[in-house]
């Protein structure tokens, strides 16, 4: 299976959003870690997950898969959260079709696949969450998740998949042990260490390794640079409270 590019534009796609270049900077730090685990791993699919909601792992999952893209990684951007799906809003791409259509045989890979230049003939192939109400982690649980995410694999150097957050539901629970890993991102300041804990334990239970802790939104004063961003996320029920 090879790809085709659909849906082009460079309008649109997040940008960075601090003064200084510190964010920038993060991202190339991050960027060049996750390329030095990945060489030694077979599976290039990570997970980008967090603890609870709003604590901002869809907005340093594009950005991520923004920079590896534009420094000549093929990478494809996925969206599993199907409950609140995001990720289409920081690129400006529609959500039409997507992962639950691929999933229910209402379209194909490459049908749903959108393509997103990143400038300099550089760009990324998305896949967007799609429409779904009704129950994510058995539509995830099914074997063509499996199928889909090697499908995925083959044709990328790296596939980020924006997942939903560990505690509040089981969906990344169901997916993790088609990844080679997660990044687990974590607020600074707000998240509990036993909410982290928590998570890293659920997740390594469920047969997904961690690749390595994010934390995300530093003060000046936390550390030499700061790395935040202020997309807005939410879910519904008490576990929203906890932040992105």
């Amino acid at each position: 299976m090879r790809f085709g590019r659909s849906r082009r534009g460079t309008d649109g796609l997040v940008e960075n959003l601090d003064d200084d270049g510190t964010q920038e900077e993060a991202l190339r730090v991050l960027r060049s870690n996750l390329q030095v685990v990945l060489s030694d791993l077979h599976n290039p699919t990570v997970l980008v997950t967090s603890c609870y909601a709003r604590e901002g792992k869809t907005s340093t999952c594009v950005p991520l898969a923004l920079s590896m893209a534009a420094a000549g990684t093929r990478v494809v951007l996925v969206d599993l959260d199907l409950r609140h799906p995001d990720a289409h809003r920081l690129i400006s791409r529609p959500n039409d079709v997507g992962v639950a259509d691929v999933l229910l045989g209402r379209s194909s890979l490459e049908e749903a696949l959108q393509f997103v230049e990143t400038g300099d003939r550089a760009g990324l192939y998305f896949l967007p969450a799609g429409s779904w109400e009704q129950s994510p982690a058995e539509l995830l649980g099914r074997d063509r998740t499996a199928v889909m995410m090697e499908r995925l694999a083959e044709q990328a150097d790296i596939v980020l998949v924006d997942t939903p957050p560990v505690l509040p539901v089981a969906d990344t629970l169901v997916v993790g042990r088609f990844a080679a890993g997660a990044l687990l991102i974590v607020e600074a300041r707000r998240t509990p260490v036993p909410a982290v804990l928590r998570a890293k334990t659920l997740l390594t239970r469920n047969q997904t390794r961690i690749l390595g802790l994010v934390l995300n939104k530093m003060r000046a004063r936390d550390a030499a640079f700061t790395y935040g961003y202020e997309f807005q996320y939410g879910y519904s029920g008490n576990e929203s409270q906890n932040g992105k």
